[in-house]
């Protein structure tokens, strides 16, 4: 089954409508280069005590086209697109990867 990579980070409450916008522009610069993406942003609805927002981006690849799914060279191109905005989160981006199995 392929690989999907997940990524969770927190920031400030106030910068959720940048985070939102940088996200989008990120999301849709990597599918200019690899059609097949499939991208998400999610967000906990809740702050923390800290005022911080948990968010998370998630990336699958179309399992005809790209078997093994999200590999570490796309998973490095999405954190060199991520470094642009990275003053906007309140600490470091985390990577998980699963492998899906339906």
């Amino acid at each position: 089954m392929p690989f999907e990579l997940f990524v969770y980070y927190r920031a400030a409450a106030h910068q959720a409508a940048a985070i939102t916008d940088a996200v989008r522009c990120m999301q849709a610069a990597l599918r200019v280069e690899i059609p097949q993406l499939q991208a998400r942003l999610l967000r906990r609805p809740l702050e923390n005590d800290a005022g911080e927002h948990t968010w998370m981006e998630t990336y699958a690849l179309d399992s005809i086209g790209h078997p093994a799914g999200i590999d570490a060279s796309f998973a490095a191109l999405i954190e060199h697109h991520a470094a642009s905005w990275a003053d906007l989160r309140s600490g470091p981006r985390h990577q998980e990867v699963f492998e899906a199995c339906a």
